[in-house]
């Protein structure tokens, strides 16, 4: 299946009025774009209300790590999943909130780029352990996380991590169709064409 597919169940029209829930709309402006995946969510009651409160617990607003930051282990969870239409979601997102292309770009190499440091290291190995199941070594990389991180910003970390395994699940299985606005990320991150649709 290639990156212009069409998904396997169309997103609602933009003229649906179960496709314009508030909660969505903070979100269109906020990344500039309806996200397919949610618009095809949207078919059943309660769920995009639901998941991006979620959202906004795990990735987005206040928390312990920078939004940056928290956006970076998803982006490499979602990696690890090889999910071309959540990672370069969460790329774009990434980018939207302060780090560069170049940086993205990187994001591969996280271990031994000097444009990632010691801290964000150790939070994206959380990130690369969870990024698909079974889980790979958590006890490594939470242990060598806590030289850096308390507890409550593991947890924070952990949250990124899961909160992106339902996008995985849910874009691989639908197939979702990747907009243009997101598509941007493809012209700078090029590890992005690598990944599964």
């Amino acid at each position: 299946m290639n990156a212009h597919a069409a998904a396997r169940i169309a997103p609602l029209h933009e003229n649906d009025p179960r496709s314009h829930d508030p909660v969505l709309e903070e979100l269109v402006d906020f990344v500039g774009y309806r996200p397919n995946a949610l618009l095809t969510m949207a078919r059943k009651p309660g769920v995009v209300p639901a998941l991006l409160q979620l959202l906004g617990v795990t990735l987005r607003g206040d928390g312990l790590l920078t939004q940056a930051l928290r956006f970076l282990i998803a982006a490499e969870a979602a990696r690890g999943a090889r999910c071309r239409y959540t990672t370069t979601h969460l790329v774009h997102a990434a980018h939207h909130v302060g780090v560069d292309w170049d940086k993205l770009a990187a994001l591969p190499s996280y271990r031994d780029d000097p444009r990632y440091t010691q801290q964000e290291r150790k939070a994206l190995a959380i990130a690369t352990a969870g990024g698909s199941l079974p889980v790979r070594e958590p006890g490594q990389a939470i242990t060598q996380a806590r030289q850096v991180f308390t507890e409550e910003e593991i947890v924070e970390i952990v949250s990124c991590v899961a909160m992106v395994g339902w996008f995985n699940r849910w874009n691989g299985l639908m197939g979702s169709e990747l907009e243009p606005v997101p598509s941007e990320a493809l012209a700078y991150v090029p590890w992005l064409q690598d990944l599964e649709v």
